[in-house]
């Protein structure tokens, strides 16, 4: 063997050995770096014709378990869904209050209902009404501020869901960009392997907002697809995410309709054919999706449905009580005394009133003035109804529908308006009319005729739609629990609440100072069970009062809100698990390297023994020659 071999050796060890140590303290200087995989480089003995001539290391290999790595990227995107999910149920729950505070829903209603009670058995005192109006609109406000808070946590889902992918793209736009780098690299001989981690941060980072699917070509390129299968990297190629932001959110608006989806490739033109949101199933923007479209508006249909039994029932027995304020006058631009809630589409639409229904006028003492008018049992239509009570007011007032087709009935000042109902004891007395509210050709039956027209309604939602009915009996409309308000003339002078209702025989009624039916009833309406709907993603049906729904509304948040975070618990041990396993095959190890660092230097320190020797030797040759 020439001395020539044996330098030609002792250099490509001192390379090589370079190399190492090189790569070595990169390593050493990425120890804190989670992102970062242990290089190391692969030695292969260099053979030229035939005869070994030292050593080469050509190729730097990250030290990446790609099974290992794939199952922690699919927990990690369950654990960004069940994160994001807990958020939000969190939010939630805190909005219900707890019952240790008394601060939930059902402790208001119970304490509207109390102060019912003691108007009831007292309404002599003046004070009873204030606390009664006080409590109802403390009420009404709790329930307004709840739906608007779950309003409002839509907005901040569609907000998250917008920055979600605008972050997909800048992660969609990094892939992308080492994709076509790679292959040039690679062909140069040129390290890949810091750019390979940069990538596998991206995909990580995009793992934790959707599902995906991904394979790694023979160019080193990843191409990465929604579990659905479209495309979004095709080596260079970046698909295009566009999603429409919006800033205003009522409880109406719903996707797909008013509220957007995540579209592919619109080219500025969204449709349903390039939506893609059902196809990005799994982490954050899964949950956020849920959370604005099907967890939340969950919420608000409780609320409604809450909303809808506590105005109706109490208006059903509110309107059955007499206390009417006095007229406000007659002319064209004075208010209404009584303003019905229910808006007429075609006032000549039949309806059937099953009972007699009486009329009285009243003085400020309840005591009758002039005689006693009847609206007969059958047949009729509102624009008849309203016909008769204009007949029977006479010169003491007048009854028209206003420009929503409501029923609006205008008194002299000193005068009030009161009707009677002649129904059965099974109706609590109320006549049933029967009308077709909600277009069907099917007649739907109501309780009461002054709680038909809404007349006298205690709680009123003036926001709604006007072709809504607003009394007993109608379908829950959504958004009711957004505008539930106590009625204004109500509030401000409380003495106008129905404490009681006309007692003596046809055709002498008066209305008693100390007459409390009414008061007494409404405090036995937050005692009768009620049946409440099943809502999806919400509680069950259920046959309770109204504070015993509030109590079933809290109760089913709470334990969805403790599932949640016991699978957050669970899910999050089981990704640090698969994380610590990861960065203990990838990550660095300092013992493991500074042991190397030494092999590498003693082998660098003999490669430069040898290349002495070897030069020893020829200069001895040469003295020779």
């Amino acid at each position: 063997m020439s001395l020539a071999l044996a330098l030609n050796n002792a250099l490509s060890g001192l390379r090589v050995n370079q190399s190492a140590l090189a790569l070595t303290s990169t390593n050493l200087a990425n120890l804190n770096n989670p992102n970062y995989s242990r290089k190391t480089l692969l030695q292969e003995t260099q053979v030229i014709a035939g005869v070994g001539s030292g050593v080469t290391a050509d190729t730097i290999a990250r030290s990446v378990n790609t099974l290992l790595q794939r199952d922690f990227r699919d927990e990690t995107t369950r654990l960004s869904e069940i994160s994001t999910e807990n958020n939000y149920l969190n939010r939630v729950q805190q909005m219900f209050g707890t019952v240790a505070n008394k601060n939930a829903l059902g402790d208001l209603i119970n304490s509207f209902a109390d102060s019912l009670e003691s108007l009831g058995s007292s309404p002599e005192i003046t004070s009873n009404y204030f606390t009664t109006i006080n409590n109802a609109t403390t009420l009404t406000g709790r329930i307004q501020g709840m739906a608007d808070t779950v309003q409002d946590e839509r907005i901040r889902a569609d907000l998250e869901i917008n920055q979600a992918v605008r972050d997909m793209e800048s992660q969609l736009a990094i892939i992308a960009e080492i994709n076509g780098i790679i292959p040039g690299q690679a062909a140069q001989g040129l390290p890949i392997g810091d750019l390979e981690d940069k990538r596998d941060q991206a995909i990580n980072t995009l793992a934790q907002y959707t599902d995906i699917q991904y394979f790694q070509t023979d160019k080193n390129q990843v191409n990465i697809l929604t579990t659905s299968g479209r495309t979004l990297i095709n080596g260079g190629y970046q698909a295009d995410l566009s999603f429409r932001q919006t800033t205003l959110i009522t409880a109406n608006e719903s996707y797909p309709g008013t509220l957007d989806g995540i579209h592919l490739n619109d080219g500025g033109f969204p449709n349903a054919a390039n939506d893609i949101t059902t196809s990005l199933t799994g982490g954050k923007l899964a949950a956020l999706f849920n959370a604005r479209d099907t967890m939340l508006p969950s919420v608000t249909s409780q609320l409604d449905q809450m909303s809808s039994a506590l105005r109706d029932e109490v208006n059903r027995v509110h309107n059955r009580g007499a206390n009417t304020p006095m007229g406000a006058g007659t002319a064209a631009l004075d208010p209404a005394t009584l303003h019905g809630s229910r808006a007429f589409s075609n006032t000549a639409q039949a309806m059937t009133i099953g009972s007699n229904v009486n009329m009285v006028l009243l003085d400020i003492n309840g005591a009758m003035v002039g005689g006693m008018g009847t609206i007969a049992a059958g047949a009729t239509t509102p624009a008849t109804v309203q016909g008769q009570i204009n007949a029977f007011l006479g010169a003491n007032g007048t009854a028209s529908f206003d420009a929503n087709g409501r029923l609006e009935v205008k008194l002299n000042s000193n005068v009030k308006l009161a009707f009677k109902d002649t129904g059965l004891a099974a109706t609590q007395g109320d006549s049933v009319i029967q009308f077709d509210a909600n277009g069907d050709t099917v007649n739907e039956n109501y309780n009461g005729f002054s709680n038909f027209f809404g007349l006298n309604d205690l709680f009123i939602t003036p926001d709604l739609a006007t072709t809504v009915p607003v009394v007993a009996g109608q379908t829950v409309q959504t958004g009711i629990s957004s505008g539930i308000i106590v009625r204004t003339d109500v509030v401000a002078q409380p003495s106008y609440i129905s404490r009681g209702s006309l007692s003596g025989t046809p055709p002498n009624y008066t209305l008693g100072p100390g007459n409390n039916d009414v008061a007494l009833s409404l405090a036995g309406a937050f005692e009768q069970n009620i049946t409440f709907n099943g809502i999806t993603n919400g509680p069950d049906i259920s046959s309770t009062t109204l504070s015993g729904y509030a109590g079933i509304m809290l109760s089913y948040s709470a334990t969805t809100t403790q599932a949640s975070q016991s699978n957050l618990d669970f899910q999050s041990a089981l990704t640090g698990d698969l994380q610590i396993k990861m960065q203990n095959e990838s990550g660095v190890n300092m013992d493991e390297e500074l042991a190397n660092m030494i092999i590498f230097q003693n082998a660098y320190n003999a490669a430069a023994k040898v290349i002495q020797i070897t030069g020893e030797m020829l200069d001895t040759v040469i003295e020779l020659a």
